[in-house]
């Protein structure tokens, strides 16, 4: 049944997505795209272009999209309670017991440790998006600029965005 198959798809997402929305997509991309083929890697990252253009958490727009597109309203429904339901319950627990264990000693060593494979894993989700993202020179520029802008200028990334729509509509479209 797809409705089923959307919910466990989604749940796996937000089971073993560690590290927040952009460290989840290369689950969610293993998922909608080679375990399941409801999209071409390339409708993925179109998906995801889409879904960066609007505020909010990335994957809970990319479940809602996703669900949507493979199983209607209800597996939008079904997708996004996947995606949330299991961080729901673990984040409930975790802060239980975070909170009363904080500041013992192998409790921050263990998150001193945990920081840097967050990176490592933002670092997938760009190895894994730009093949079908940065595809020619100009591409590579537009990348390199927004880094910049966003990382050094500290230009909000909407401002970004816009700019590329109306770049890509003259230049491109």
């Amino acid at each position: 049944m797809i409705y089923w198959s959307v919910f466990l798809a989604f749940f796996k997402v937000g089971l073993f997505g560690y590290g927040g929305g952009p460290a989840m997509l290369p689950l969610l991309e293993m998922e909608v795209v080679h375990n399941h083929s409801w999209m071409s890697a390339s409708e993925f990252v179109d998906t995801l272009a889409m879904a960066s253009t609007l505020p909010g958490p990335i994957t809970t727009k990319m479940a809602i999209y996703v669900g949507n597109e493979t199983a209607g309203p209800l597996g939008a429904f079904l997708a996004l309670s996947g995606l949330l339901l299991p961080s729901s319950i673990l984040i409930v627990a975790l802060m239980v017991i975070y909170y009363r264990y904080r500041e013992v000693d192998f409790v921050e060593g263990m998150i001193r440790a945990i920081r840097p494979v967050v990176i490592g894993l933002l670092m997938v989700t760009v190895a894994h998006l730009s093949p079908n993202s940065v595809i020619s020179w100009d591409t590579l520029v537009i990348a390199a600029l927004t880094f910049g802008l966003v990382y050094f200028l500290k230009v909000q990334p909407v401002f970004i965005i816009i700019a590329a729509a109306v770049f890509g509509y003259f230049v491109y479209g």
